[in-house]
């Protein structure tokens, strides 16, 4: 049987009284307590926590089930890993609760690159403007972000998005903790350490080479948009940046690593939340 969520929060490294429909965190600190307070009512500017911003990582996960009575919503860019979407039915199986899906005008993602021949980098980071926020602002502008409390993101500026997991003081180890007592911790495989899109330009080479021994296929595809969309200018565009390198090369590089060299540094996460912001993989 699933813990109810006041359960789940009574255990957690911090204590929480619970008194009525309002939550305290209560941090025992040196010299004084710090309470931070978030109300799990309709009244005031909670109204806000209507929806949450769910992209499928811990975060927004254990945000999602902070506020039972939200509405989760995924921006779909059409070019997820597949285990980003069993995430999703395993969360709405697991709550009752259905996952609202949005999807940008212009369709999927990689289609988008192979009609405009242009992919997104570093430079020019519009997938994350064109196939996240925009249909999720276009739904909605007022809902709640996953940015914990121990992550240094200033996010949104805007008065109607709100921080729950930031006012209530929650870290990394509360939302594992949460995610963990109710089966719903994502476990990726490690090429989407950087993100739930096949062609996250965050990824690096060893991400890469351990999708080539994965998912081949996947590759193959992205391999074609990359040689695809290259044009007259004499230098070549890279779809995986930080590797320096295009697949083709990438690939013929396959036989020169162990699998365990690979999936030793794929897995490192020494640098991990270098994604392309609050509504990737959160």
């Amino acid at each position: 049987m699933l813990r109810s969520m006041r359960e789940v929060l009574r255990n957690l490294r911090w204590p929480v009284l619970c008194l009525g429909g309002t939550l305290q965190l209560v941090r025992a600190g040196p010299g004084k307590d710090l309470v931070r307070r978030f109300e799990f009512t309709d009244k005031g500017d909670i109204r806000m926590t209507k929806y949450v911003a769910f992209s499928g990582g811990k975060d927004s996960t254990a945000l999602a089930l902070l506020l039972p009575d939200s509405i989760p919503v995924f921006t779909d860019t059409g070019a997820e890993f597949p285990e980003m979407y069993g995430h999703i039915e395993k969360f709405e199986k697991v709550t009752g609760r259905e996952v609202i899906r949005l999807k940008s005008k212009e369709g999927s993602l990689l289609d988008y690159m192979r009609r405009t021949k242009f992919m997104p980098g570093h430079a020019a980071r519009y997938c994350t403007r064109i196939f996240k926020i925009e249909p999720f602002e276009k739904f909605t502008d007022t809902y709640a972000v996953a940015i914990r409390a121990d992550e240094n993101r200033k996010g949104n500026t805007s008065d109607k998005v709100i921080y729950p997991l930031r006012e209530m003081g929650i870290g990394l180890m509360d939302v594992i903790q949460i995610c963990t007592e109710y089966d719903l911790l994502p476990r990726y495989p490690v090429y989407m350490a950087r993100g739930g899109c096949v062609n996250c330009y965050y990824k690096r080479k060893s991400e890469v080479l351990a999708m080539d021994d994965f998912v081949p296929e996947v590759l193959d595809e992205l391999q074609d948009i990359e040689d695809g969309v290259q044009d007259k200018r004499g230098r070549f565009a890279f779809m995986f940046p930080n590797s320096g390198m295009s697949i083709r090369d990438i690939r013929k590089q396959m036989s020169l690593f162990s699998p365990e060299d690979v999936y030793r540094e794929a897995s490192d996460k020494s640098d991990y939340g270098q994604a392309c912001g609050m509504f990737c993989n959160r």
